[in-house]
């Protein structure tokens, strides 16, 4: 009897054991599970607001580096060619007509060389050159780029369903942006500016609520949040709709605060979280000059602070 409750003492202890390591392994498969779609929905974040910014050809970056090569051989040789030239007409007319044609030849055959080693040397010049909204043209749009990246996109989309397939997520969120995908890869497709901006902010707004289904930082769902308001402003600015880019300006503000007040998150950030709100008031007070360039200018430099968040 002794033996029996001995056996079945060891038993006990090793299920508890089984079911608190398997438990254990559960959550940290959870755990990667979830890192790997944060950074997928990082991916897509990045994607979508690329293709957005291309639509008006604005770039978030300030300079671009440009690169030329230079030939040097080719003026050279026309210099070598000027001195022959002027070498020929000097020759003295006593002298045989014969001589003077292999004194030509030789000088030719030198020249030839020179040039020849001349203009192997080539020079690369690089230089910066400012990238400022206020000379863009909006117009002038690089669909081919757009296209591909739109695709890009289709595909990532793909893994990312399969992802969420093991959490909780609301089945409405993914198939609003699957759905979404589709209309903005049509509007793409036809090279319909507005309907592309329309339809690509409302595939962005799909981002925060899934991000809040798979229990991101309240801190991560906040500025994806305002991200979203802020992509919606500039969406209609192509329509010319201030109020209701009033309107989202305002909504981005208001969840903004949600971010200032959380010390826990801003301890070492709160130089870009206090520059990203400034940004936020300038390009509101801006609004009421109703000009569209101006919105760009304070747009890009808004982004460009709350990417780094």
């Amino acid at each position: 009897m002794k033996k029996n409750k001995t056996v079945f003492l060891f038993l006990f202890i090793c299920t508890i054991l089984i079911l608190v390591l398997t438990g254990c392994g559960n959550e940290t498969t959870n755990e990667d599970r979830k890192s790997k779609i944060i950074q997928e929905l990082d991916y897509l974040d990045t994607k979508i607001v690329s293709i957005l910014n291309k639509l008006n050809n604005i770039s978030l970056e300030n300079y671009t580096i440009t690169s030329e090569e230079i030939s040097l051989g080719e003026e050279s040789s026309n210099g070598q060619s000027s001195t022959s030239s002027g070498g020929g007409n000097s020759s003295g007319g006593s002298s045989s007509q014969g001589g003077e044609s292999s004194g030509e030849q030789k000088e030719a055959s030198s020249q030839s060389r020179v040039s020849s080693e001349t203009e192997k040397s080539n020079v690369t010049t690089t230089k910066m050159e400012p990238k400022t909204v206020l000379d863009l043209d909006e117009n002038n749009i690089d669909w081919k780029t757009i296209k591909s990246e739109i695709e890009v996109i289709n595909e990532a989309w793909a893994v990312v369903i399969l992802d969420l397939s093991s959490f909780n997520i609301n089945n409405d969120d993914i198939l609003n942006f699957s759905s979404t995908l589709d209309d903005s890869i049509l509007s793409i497709k036809d090279e319909n500016k507005q309907s592309a901006l329309t339809n690509l902010a409302k595939l962005y707004s799909v981002i925060p609520s899934i991000e809040k289904g798979i229990g991101t930082s309240s801190s991560r769902q906040n500025i994806k949040q305002v991200k979203s308001y802020i992509i919606n402003a500039y969406s209609l600015v192509e329509q010319d709709d201030w109020t209701e880019i009033e309107t989202n300006m305002f909504e981005a503000e208001r969840v903004f605060k949600n971010i200032t007040n959380d010390m826990e998150y801003i301890k070492d950030k709160e130089y870009k979280v206090n520059r990203s709100y400034v940004l936020i008031k300038e390009l509101q007070n801006s609004l009421s000059y109703r000009d569209k360039k101006l919105f760009l200018v304070k747009y890009k430099n808004l982004m460009e602070s709350v990417n780094v968040l």
